[in-house]
């Protein structure tokens, strides 16, 4: 645990002390995003013009694919599974930027209450409340694939993120920020494709992506009552994101890569 609070400790005198490494990643052009390296669950996030165009697996293989139209907005999403297509999912959009329909089904929205909804002759419904950046708070499908999902922001950051299934939370992770690590690279980069997400696939806000801030860290309510420290190492081109588990006494438990980000 110590080596690991030193290591913290140093990324924090290096972002504060040394300018030209600052300048490094202030004044460069993020290229890719590595979450979970070295494990099962690595992805890598790869970014061009600001825009998260695709993920891939450790083996380099493709796991998703996004194409945008003229104004930035995603159009299609492409899923693969051992090199072949598994899903598509085709967007279209009302002339205010909100979703018309997905793979054809329409959805409706209602401004008033920010809140879209799906409920045509299909074996299941969805109804949507999204905030101000058309990011889903409330996400509750029923039918075929039943779920809910809940979220709160504060100032633009994501504090809490449950999932829940068959009135059972599966997953609740509160997250926590005070600013240490400055404005989420990904945030522009991640938005169009959560604003999809938001009525597709939740799940996709596990991480906290698409908040305005960095994170520095994260608790799980209920089953674990474990924190999970975040910690920041430079590199030359880079930074690294790891993560220091601690139990309810503040004891070391583990620890892992969580996300690092590379720039050019």
């Amino acid at each position: 645990m110590k080596k690991i609070i030193f290591l913290f400790a140093l990324a924090t005198t290096l972002f504060s002390c040394t300018d030209n490494d600052d300048t490094i990643i202030n004044d460069s052009v993020l290229q890719k995003v590595v979450f979970y390296d070295n494990s099962s669950n690595e992805r890598q996030w790869n970014i061009s013009n600001d825009l998260l165009t695709s993920i891939t697996l450790a083996d380099g293989s493709i796991a998703e694919e996004f194409t945008y139209d003229t104004q930035n907005r995603v159009i299609l999403d492409t899923k693969y599974v051992d090199g072949n297509v598994s899903e598509v999912n085709t967007i279209t959009y009302n002339t205010d930027n909100t979703i018309n329909s997905i793979n054809g089904l329409p959805y409706t929205f209602n401004a008033t209450t920010r809140t879209y909804t799906y409920s045509y002759g299909s074996t299941f419904t969805i109804n949507c409340v999204v905030n101000e950046d058309m990011l889903a708070v409330d996400f509750i499908r029923t039918g075929t694939g039943a779920g809910e999902y809940h979220m709160t922001y504060a100032g633009g950051n994501m504090a809490s993120f449950e999932k829940t299934t068959s009135s059972s939370t599966d997953i609740l992770k509160n997250f926590h920020f005070d600013g240490a690590y400055g404005v989420n690279p990904l945030r522009n980069a991640v938005l169009a494709v959560a604003r999809v997400k938001s009525l597709t696939d939740p799940n996709f806000f596990i991480d906290c992506q698409a908040s305005e801030g960095m994170p520095n860290g994260f608790d799980k309510g209920l089953t674990d009552t474990n924190y999970y420290n975040y910690g920041m190492v430079l590199g030359s081109g880079n930074y690294q994101i790891g993560v220091e588990i601690l139990d309810s006494s503040n004891n070391y438990v583990d620890s892992y890569s969580f996300a690092a980000y590379y720039y050019q």
